[in-house]
């Protein structure tokens, strides 16, 4: 595999996980993992091609820019306060250090410092980082306007024909009930 193409994996799976990029290219995790890791026996021909199609070449990281240039204007602190998010978490981020996929951190930061805003079929034009603040919410919940957001994301209830929103990241997992 080109090492061009190999950073371009690597990054799209460091930034949305092995289960999300594999999933876009129609590969198991764990072939992506052997690819990255340099394990893989077979040809990677079929593999480069999904690449090179299926993801696009590295996004200009403006939001962790962005991120950082509001650290220093105000503290570290501030900065993570202002995103949702720990100050271990802002300090691993802008580090790259960093080890979860970035997708819900970056749309918080893209709509908190940025102004990225999404169509929601709830709300309206909002904020993503309302967005990603709906989707992570957990039942119940006592906003009339976030709970229609919230069955509206998943695709469920009276929203079940239209499908899952094109917004959702898949929000945390539910807590499962202990026997």
């Amino acid at each position: 595999m080109t090492p061009q193409l190999l950073q371009r994996l690597q990054a799209a799976c460091k930034q949305d996980g092995l289960r999300t990029v594999g999933t876009r290219l129609g590969l198991s995790p764990t072939t992506l993992s052997l690819v990255l890791r340099g394990k893989y026996m077979a040809s990677t021909d079929r593999i480069e091609a999904k690449v090179q199609q299926h993801l696009p070449e590295p996004r200009d990281a403006e939001w962790i820019e962005a991120w950082r240039t509001e650290a220093r204007r105000t503290t570290q602190a501030q900065a993570a306060e202002l995103v949702g998010v720990s100050e271990a978490t802002l300090s691993q981020v802008l580090s790259g250090n960093y080890k979860a996929a970035t997708t819900r951190i970056e749309r918080r930061v893209r709509g908190e410092l940025l102004g990225t805003t999404c169509a929601c079929p709830v709300m309206g034009e909002v904020s993503t980082r309302i967005c990603q603040d709906v989707q992570e919410r957990q039942p119940p919940i006592a906003n009339p306007q976030h709970a229609q957001a919230f069955f509206a994301c998943r695709g469920r209830g009276p929203y079940a024909r239209a499908g899952a929103c094109p917004h959702f990241n898949g929000g945390p997992k539910p807590a499962t009930p202990k026997e």
